[in-house]
């Protein structure tokens, strides 16, 4: 399991090729997205969608490598799968509200972005409690 945290670094030529990529979607989307804004602004809005759905396409990889290393920090730290399991939804719960209210925000719907980002932070905190509860039973296990 230690070689996901080794091919990381090995892999610096690979790094670069993915972050090309990604700045290159991201670019193409931004120069499309502001083209057809003010003639088809509905075609603006799918490509915007598009291209973020292209960039975690391209990312799907560095995520799967992600949770790989997750797990072999969970192994050998000996914490709790549940506590781990918190963890990473609670980081895909905030790019999925990110993501949601960045679309609202570009459709011209600031009002419900706020309201996303609102029920995303609800939804962390709620979700955040065991892992709070854990640090505090271990702080006082150790005092």
């Amino acid at each position: 399991m230690l070689s996901c945290f080794s091919t990381c670094f090995e892999q610096k030529g690979e790094i670069k090729k993915l972050l090309f990529k990604i700045l290159g979607v991201g670019i193409v989307t931004v120069i499309l997205s502001s083209i057809l804004k003010n003639s088809r602004s509905d075609f603006s809005l799918l490509i915007n969608i598009c291209g973020g759905l292209i960039i975690f396409y391209i990312l799907i990889d560095g995520i799967t490598e992600l949770f790989d290393g997750i797990g072999f920090l969970s192994e050998n730290a000996n914490i709790s799968s549940s506590i781990i399991s918190s963890i990473v939804k609670v980081i895909g719960v905030g790019y999925v509200t990110e993501f949601c209210a960045d679309i609202a925000e570009d459709s011209g719907n600031k009002f419900v972005a706020n309201k996303v980002i609102l029920g995303g932070k609800i939804a962390l905190c709620v979700m955040a409690f065991p892992i709070i509860r854990y640090l505090f039973q271990t702080i006082i296990s150790l005092i």
